[in-house]
């Protein structure tokens, strides 16, 4: 893995006048200290940090490589990613725009759209040079990863990848590989 995996809260952004931004921290940290996933354990510590009291969430589930749902004081609330957004045709937020090297997850609370987070992970300090190592034994750098273009774009240039592929599903990555492996190349995964 390139990055540490340690995803800070960039900014908490409302879309909604009935919701402020620090409901839309404590419905997302409400949901999300149920997953062990990086990115929720990211906005369950800033919640903490801000002493934003967590709620009692109810009916739990995970939605596979789309986010996670639940009910909280009786309203169903969705912590989705933006393929989530695109598969149930919610247009995306204009504020969003300006977070393309972030990752951004969106709070839902009864099918409408209150608001999102924008997180970022750091590259390991080992990745440049691990990177640099393959390269120089004549090995291609390739990423395949389930965050935005923009950020798999970002971490590419930083270490000189040879190529991305953003916005893959885990399943997709098998794809992937079998695609490369078909193109003659002799292809070893980690993650």
């Amino acid at each position: 893995t390139l990055t540490e995996g340690a995803f800070g809260v960039n900014c908490v952004v409302s879309v909604a006048t009935k919701y402020k931004e620090q409901d839309i921290l404590q419905l997302a940290a409400s949901l999300e200290q149920n997953s062990e996933h990086p990115i929720a354990q990211g906005i369950v510590r800033f919640a903490e940090e801000k002493s934003v009291k967590l709620l009692e969430v109810r009916d739990f589930q995970s939605l596979t490589a789309q986010g996670i749902q639940g009910k909280i004081g009786g309203k169903d609330v969705l912590v989705v990613s933006p393929n989530y957004l695109k598969s149930k045709d919610i247009a995306l937020p204009e504020s969003v725009q300006s977070k393309a090297a972030e990752t951004v997850v969106f709070v839902l609370v009864g099918g409408q759209l209150a608001g999102f987070i924008a997180l970022a992970d750091r590259l390991r300090k080992t990745s440049a040079a691990a990177v640099a190592a393959f390269q120089n034994d004549g090995v291609k750098v390739i990423m395949a990863t389930g965050d935005n273009k923009q950020v798999a774009e970002s971490v590419r240039r930083e270490l000189r990848l040879n190529e991305v592929f953003a916005e893959v599903l885990p399943h997709q990555k098998v794809e992937i590989v079998k695609e490369l492996q078909a193109e003659g190349e002799f292809v070893a995964m980690t993650g």
